[in-house]
């Protein structure tokens, strides 16, 4: 499954990318919270993502 999930290391990379630039447009004006709100989940979800597959990866896998 790791292996799996490691195809989509670029998407990861994406999505903490597009949670730092809805956090930028948060702080540019009077936007809703929403975008603030949703930055924060698309930058821990996707560093929480990289940081399973990389720990993940690590482990040699028993047959």
């Amino acid at each position: 499954m790791m292996a799996q999930l490691a195809r989509y290391r670029r998407h990861m990379i994406m999505l903490v990318i597009v949670g730092v630039l809805l956090i930028m447009v948060s702080r540019m004006g009077q936007s809703s919270g929403g975008f603030l709100a949703t930055g924060i989940a698309a930058v821990v979800l996707g560093v929480a993502l990289l940081v399973v597959t990389s720990v993940g990866g690590r482990h040699p896998q028993r047959p």
